[in-house]
């Protein structure tokens, strides 16, 4: 759908950029159980552009905002077509965060492709993230999985003819974002050491992909003077 309305007739020309660095096994078909990390989240259209530039397959499941997919028919629908979804709701207590996790667990084991946007907190700079929440560290330290991170560029205005830029980063697993050895174990669940951890995971992803972020920004600025038409699309979502 993406392809047709927004290639077609929106006229948006995304993107993928580092392609060869997503997993993929030794005869070069892409692979899942990683966690796809996109940031800065700046409008609706951040998934459908995820969506539309990773392969087909391996399956995406993607981390959303419950009360923003369910709250009509037509988002459902339109959320459906990207691929799964593991909808997150406001005020769980550890309950609900165990069970975003073995969801999360179970979507990577069946061989999916993990997919969020771990920012937290208010808009921050043009080409900055904001910062990170923990769980996107926590899915890595309790499944083993690596985190890809891909830093998106563009979307914060849209207009007809946008051009949207996806950089993907290399994988990494959550022990060198923590400055730990490969072999490092996993500590004890709901520990102390574990939200340590988790903080380190998550400061080592922003400072890895800040790089990334702020060049993709900067090549996907239009040139002065630029007639930008159509510019209700980016707030065509709300």
């Amino acid at each position: 759908m993406f392809h047709v309305v927004g290639r077609g007739i929106f006229r948006f020309r995304p993107r993928l950029i580092g392609g060869s660095s997503l997993p993929r096994d030794p005869a070069g078909r892409p692979v899942g159980g990683w966690i796809a990390a996109g940031l800065p989240h700046r409008t609706w259209i951040d998934p459908f552009l995820v969506a539309d530039l990773l392969p087909r397959e391996p399956r995406l499941v993607f981390f959303g905002d419950g009360r923003a997919i369910y709250r009509s028919w037509w988002r459902r629908a339109l959320v459906g077509l990207v691929g799964g979804v593991i909808p997150i709701w406001q005020g769980g207590r550890r309950g609900a965060v165990e069970a975003y996790l073995e969801a999360s667990g179970s979507a990577l084991a069946g061989g999916s492709v993990l997919v969020i946007f771990p920012e937290v907190g208010p808009p921050a700079p043009l080409g900055t993230a904001r910062p990170l929440g923990l769980g996107v560290a926590y899915m890595a330290l309790r499944t083993g999985a690596r985190i890809v991170p891909l830093a998106i560029g563009g979307t914060h205005e849209l207009y007809r003819g946008r051009r949207l830029d996806v950089r993907v980063l290399p994988p990494v697993a959550w022990q060198a974002l923590a400055g730990l050895g490969p072999a490092a174990d996993a500590p004890e669940p709901w520990s102390a050491e574990e939200r340590r951890i988790a903080h380190a995971v998550v400061a080592g992803l922003s400072d890895l992909a800040a790089p990334a972020v702020a060049s993709v920004h900067e090549a996907t600025e239009p040139p002065a003077g630029l007639v930008k038409r159509w510019t209700w699309l980016t707030t065509a979502w709300r």
